[in-house]
């Protein structure tokens, strides 16, 4: 059950519709919601020069008025989610703190049972156009799951769970049936791609679907359907069927097989982080 929801502020134009996914889920099990702005200098600090005298105090003052305008940002932001929630009703806490954005994040998901953040988040107010690899770091790193949302917002009546049988893939379904966000009366698509043409892959992949299904169906999920895609580049196959099926969430397993498992998302997961036509359930 999910009674504490954080969520995790950025100027993007997704924050928004974040707030109003945590909103309407915080109505729905009278939970609170935490919005959490971070004042993360730790970009800024670079500008401050090793030179001469006068350049080191230039390059201090820089960083002062930086730093100003980036605590500016989050204060705005924290005013903006508080006069959301407010107005629909909803408990709530504001939270500005200063350091590396992950690292807080991850802090704080330690007593959430959810974070909801947006897609575009960089969490660099004066540079959001800088890709710090953030996300990857709190979904990865952090002990709850993640619902990333874009830009658009929709009620979740279905939903597609991209299923490999991996450990990643497994974790992602139990932490959306155990946390139960959306019901069990909810339409579900459990999908997998074949890992080859032949007879052989194909049962393979029935057998890894039965298997998530048998799960679901313990825990009482009765719309479920199955389909096996043909090979192909996964997060390639994965956003077709989503442009095609249109579902309201997608549920992904967090993979990476990168030697910085901590630090990024696998192939797939980014492919799909980066071009998802909508909402993405993950958990670490």
């Amino acid at each position: 059950m999910i009674k504490r929801i954080l969520v995790a502020l950025d100027p993007d134009a997704d924050t928004p519709v974040a707030t109003r996914f945590a909103i309407r889920l915080a109505k729905k099990f009278d939970a609170s919601l935490t919005g959490l702005a971070v004042v993360d200098m730790s970009n800024i600090h670079s500008v401050i020069s090793v030179g001469g005298y006068g350049t080191e105090i230039s390059g201090k003052q820089i960083w002062s008025e930086m730093a100003d305008d980036t605590r500016q940002v989050a204060a705005k932001l924290l005013s903006d989610f508080k006069s959301a929630v407010e107005k629909a009703g909803v408990r709530h806490r504001d939270i500005k703190k200063e350091g590396a954005s992950y690292e807080i994040i991850i802090e704080e998901m330690k007593y959430h049972d959810l974070l909801i953040v947006g897609r575009d988040s960089h969490f660099f107010y004066n540079q959001p156009e800088k890709d710090t690899q953030t996300l990857a770091k709190v979904v990865k790193g952090g002990d709850a799951p993640t619902l990333v949302v874009t830009d658009e917002y929709r009620d979740v009546e279905h939903i597609m769970i991209a299923f490999d049988g991996s450990s990643p893939a497994a974790r992602t379904l139990k932490g959306f049936v155990h946390l139960l966000p959306y019901g069990k009366d909810i339409d579900i698509e459990l999908l997998n791609i074949a890992g080859g043409d032949s007879m052989e892959e194909m049962d393979k992949a029935g057998t890894i679907l039965k298997q998530a299904e048998s799960y679901l169906k313990e825990h009482n999920f009765s719309y479920i359907t199955k389909v096996i895609l043909p090979k192909g580049s996964p997060g390639e196959r994965i956003l077709e069927r989503q442009m095609e099926k249109k579902p309201d969430l997608v549920l992904l397993g967090a993979h990476s097989v990168s030697a910085l498992k901590r630090t990024t998302f696998g192939s797939t997961t980014h492919y799909m982080i980066t071009s998802s036509q909508g909402a993405l359930f993950l958990s670490p």
